[in-house]
């Protein structure tokens, strides 16, 4: 679903007589990766999400503003505050409880950024077909080129406390330098061989968890969503 210009559009109204050969829904990790890779294929996609676009001054600075960009629906008690794309939403069922971001981008504008090489304890689990082994470090490899994995010179508080996380729960990953999907250096895009889009420096705010308000962050939505359009 289309909003960026201010309107909604059905997959009907792009499919034309062919209609599409894939339905896309959600924006985060998974769904903006199958989109691009989807399209770089060939394959006519037809791409949804709920939320709109966040820009860098619209994410929330300060407890007032992160209250009124979050949303709670309660099942068990009927009731629900809060914009429906409000970009937290926070839903309640039974003795459930889920926290998701709806934007585009998904859960890429609301994560730390951290870019963690996948442990040697899950790569050889029997449950991920053999084939992949073969390819693992290669996929790697583009994910962290298209999200653009840097070294961070300075790590502020938010980096040090994902750090120890990392050196205490995914042990085996992290023999290289700590690095986050963030632009560190000065603004600039990346090659047009990613579909990037102008990025600006990273201040180190720590911020990252409630959306980069310097456009800093290198979410879905400025890489493989870019590229799936031009695709």
């Amino acid at each position: 679903m289309e909003r960026d210009s201010g309107e909604e559009k059905t997959c009907g109204d792009h499919g034309g007589k062919d209609g599409f050969d894939a339905v896309v829904v959600g924006s985060g990790y998974g769904g903006s990766v199958a989109a691009c890779r989807l399209s770089m294929a060939g394959i006519k996609v037809c791409f949804f999400e709920k939320g709109r676009r966040w820009e860098g001054p619209d994410f929330p600075t300060d407890t007032l503003k992160l209250m009124s960009a979050s949303r709670i629906e309660n099942k068990n008690l009927g009731v629900s505050f809060g914009p429906k794309d409000a970009l937290f939403q926070v839903h309640i069922q039974n003795d459930s409880l889920t926290a998701i971001a709806c934007g585009l981008g998904g859960g890429s504008l609301v994560n730390c950024g951290v870019m963690a090489p996948t442990s040697v304890r899950a790569r050889r689990n029997p449950k991920w077909p053999k084939e992949w082994e073969h390819d693992w470090e290669v996929c790697e490899a583009s994910a962290s080129t298209m999200l653009r994995s840097q070294s961070i010179p300075v790590e502020f508080p938010n980096a040090k406390v994902m750090r120890q996380i990392a050196e205490d729960e995914i042990e085996e990953s992290f023999k290289s330098s700590f690095k986050l999907s963030m632009n560190i250096g000065s603004g600039e895009a990346l090659s047009n061989e990613t579909g990037s889009q102008q990025m600006d420096s990273c201040l180190a705010c720590g911020n990252c968890l409630s959306g980069c308000p310097y456009n800093a962050k290198n979410s879905t939505d400025k890489n493989y969503l870019v590229s799936a359009v031009q695709a």
